[in-house]
């Protein structure tokens, strides 16, 4: 498990950046955190790794699910918190996503049928005046 301080949003748009270059196609991040922990600010980076436009990032709490193009590819950016975990799938999801889409989930539940056998988990927690990051990647132990 590797962990980073994020002082502000502009430090947790920067992981999500990075991450998002170690992410291949088709891979899928799991997000947890509680309500304002940075979750879409995270994913604005992410996209923006991914050579899309983090301004078109919006948090997908009462739309369930945003759709972004992308040179390669697609990003979805599913919120799970009103559905719940098997929500996502009731909706037809799977019938969606393409192989090679990449797929991130907020408030993500641990087990899932996620379409994708790269699955990475990511935390962020209050701390002090910033946040705490903690991220596995697939392969890697969760230490939990």
């Amino acid at each position: 498990m590797a962990e980073r301080y994020l002082a502000d949003d502009v430090a947790t748009e920067a992981l999500g950046e990075a991450l998002a270059r170690l992410t291949p196609p088709g891979g899928t991040w799991l997000l947890r955190g509680e309500l304002g922990a940075g979750k879409t600010t995270w994913t604005r980076g992410f996209l923006r790794g991914l050579g899309g436009d983090p301004d078109d990032v919006a948090s997908p709490t009462y739309a369930v699910l945003h759709r972004y193009e992308l040179p390669a590819g697609r990003l979805f950016h599913l919120d799970l918190y009103r559905p719940g975990p098997e929500g996502a799938w009731a909706l037809g999801l799977e019938e969606v996503i393409d192989p090679g889409d990449r797929l991130v989930v907020e408030w993500a539940g641990q087990d899932g049928p996620w379409p994708s056998a790269w699955v990475a988990e990511l935390s962020l927690t209050p701390a002090g005046a910033g946040r705490l990051a903690e991220w596995t990647l697939p392969g890697e132990t969760a230490g939990r």
